[in-house]
């Protein structure tokens, strides 16, 4: 389990760094990566590398409508949710 959790921290590091304008986290109860900017971007994925695929897309202007399962399921549980 640590060298999960370090893998996480390393993997968050890079697309931070990769991504400065996006806030980056790994949600390790639902194993989903987030990335939001601003108040209405916000995109999911099951790992690093598709979540920089997706903001990459979004950043070029290709993500619509269709959030993807992982994003719509995050969203919908963080509006669910104690808060």
């Amino acid at each position: 389990m640590p060298d999960d959790s370090v893998r996480a921290a390393d993997d968050t590091r890079r697309l931070r760094a990769r991504f400065p304008r996006w806030g980056i986290l790994f949600d390790p109860l639902e194993s989903v990566w987030v990335a939001v900017r601003g108040k209405r971007t916000l995109v999911a994925a099951s790992s690093p590398e598709k979540l920089t695929e997706q903001v990459e897309a979004a950043i070029r202007g290709e993500a619509g409508l269709d959030e993807g399962d992982k994003t719509r399921t995050w969203r919908a549980l963080r509006k669910h949710g104690p808060g």
